[in-house]
């Protein structure tokens, strides 16, 4: 099979790709229309506020985990058959959901979607690093971010107005829909050639790159299994991480920016969204609220795209960095005037407003940016290791506790002294982006891991001066 135009084999396979995202990604808005319909004195189960918590939160505590498994996967059975993997047990975890006749059921659905998503986190980056070409590797990455916010804007449209079955009928299609299209995007040539497929690897990277010539697409393949038998000389191990300058500089950056995400605040607001609009108390409705701001969030990724390829990760992360600021500071002085008492019945659009703002900046950047990074950062033989530490610890362990103490901060202190906790958070992901993440726009996977290693001072490599070089 041949699609058109110059990318078309590469834009698809990475969409397939991403079909198991948007699936996985209804998981963390899911909450938000179906927590009020649960602690409703109707439901089936009627939970109380504790029990809403650990639902929240327990999908963030399976994503702790499932990166350590897909870290582990991807490098045995290879990246394509992990996300399989993640999709398979995703659907798993609706079917608890979907039969569920105790809160405890809840509970170990959301772990299992949580674990999925893990998996997820670390195969869809790895993957779309590996088979994206240099000059769009940071445009298409921000793909994985659309399909995340895809995923929540379906819950955000369907959710307040459809059943709590229904609404898992729903969530199920895109993973139904992937596993249609499974068989019909490739490998990896990156995992190939690790395990010596040298033909299947050729096979894979000329499928991909169907618009190059074969002697471009042969020196790009003897590029990777140079980087491959580089990086493969040694097994893993976890000291690597810390020994080798490259990777532990590789590993901060990474670690830095996955928590980021979450300290900003994004991962309470996509499971209390509608439940915060109420604590706000304006006479705009909480659920077409939460539909505006799925709208947003989703409409954000797709500007994200052109805006990468056009600035790079770094100016695009210092962008991000500086609206979540501004607009974190925005919706915590409304609930700091709410809460002490001040007439904001008036200014109704104020915390929407805010949150709009905050969630556009947040996903043309810190949103699909740092996993796009992950992918870029690591050596083939540790890259599984590294990508489970850094979206395992760093992002979901960070966004379970936010997530679980959340509504306890809120009741103690007030909602806006949690609001601008993530706002200060906000404004020290923007010093990191400005001082300290590199610029690798442009630079093939080679390219990069030589300008981590490369001492201070060191003259780097100049990719233009390559004639046969694909960032040209």
């Amino acid at each position: 099979m041949k699609l058109p135009r110059k990318k078309g084999n590469l834009y698809f396979s990475i969409f397939a790709a991403n079909l198991a995202t948007i699936s996985v990604a209804t998981h963390y808005s899911w909450t938000s229309p179906t927590l009020p319909k649960l602690e409703a004195p109707g439901s089936f189960l009627h939970i109380n506020s504790n029990e809403a918590s650990w639902i929240g939160s327990l999908n963030s505590l399976g994503n702790i985990f499932g990166p350590f498994l897909g870290g582990w996967l991807i490098d045995r059975v290879g990246r394509r058959w992990t996300i399989l993997i993640s999709n398979l047990m995703n659907l798993l975890s609706w079917a608890v959901l979907l039969v569920a006749t105790s809160v405890w059921h809840i509970y170990l659905g959301r772990f299992m979607g949580g674990f999925a998503g893990g998996i997820l986190f670390v195969a869809i980056p790895v993957y779309v690093a590996e088979i994206a070409e240099p000059k769009i590797r940071g445009a298409v990455g921000t793909i994985f971010g659309l399909a995340l916010t895809g995923g929540g804007f379906i819950d955000y449209c369907f959710g307040p107005y459809v059943s709590y079955s229904t609404l898992i009928y729903v969530n199920i299609v895109p993973a139904c829909l992937f596993l249609i299209l499974f068989r019909l995007y490739p490998e990896s040539p990156y995992y190939l050639v690790r395990k010596s497929d040298d033909a299947s690897a050729t096979q894979s990277l000329t499928w991909l790159r169907n618009s190059r010539s074969p002697e471009v697409v042969q020196k790009e393949l003897e590029q990777m299994q140079e980087e491959v038998n580089k990086s493969m000389a040694e097994k893993p191990r976890f000291s690597d991480l810390v020994k080798i300058r490259g990777n532990r500089k590789g590993l901060m950056i990474s670690c830095v920016l996955a928590a980021s995400q979450q300290l900003s605040g994004i991962n309470v607001i996509l499971v209390y969204t509608q439940s915060i609009f109420t604590m706000a108390g304006t006479s705009f409705s909480p659920s077409v609220s939460s539909m505006i701001v799925g709208g947003c969030m989703f409409s954000g990724p797709a500007l994200s795209f052109p805006l990468t390829r056009a600035f790079g990760i770094k100016n695009m992360l210092i962008f991000s960095g500086t609206g979540m600021t501004i607009f974190q500071i925005s919706f915590g002085a409304f609930f700091y005037c709410d809460y002490h008492g001040y007439d904001t019945s008036a200014y109704w659009w104020w915390p929407l407003f805010s949150l709009v703002g905050y969630i556009i900046t947040y996903s043309v950047g810190f949103g699909p940016l740092p996993f796009t990074v992950m992918g870029e950062m690591f050596p083939s033989n540790i890259k599984g290791l590294a990508s489970a530490i850094t979206a395992g610890l760093a992002c979901w362990f960070m966004s379970f506790l936010l997530t679980l103490y959340f509504n306890d901060v809120s009741q103690a202190l007030g909602v806006h002294t949690a609001i601008f906790i993530f706002a200060m958070f906000c404004f020290l992901a923007l010093l990191f982006a400005i001082f300290i993440l590199p610029d690798t726009r442009g630079l093939t996977l080679e390219e990069i891991l030589e300008m981590l290693n490369r001492p201070p001072g060191a003259r780097a490599y100049n990719a233009k001066s390559d004639p046969y070089s694909v960032t040209e």
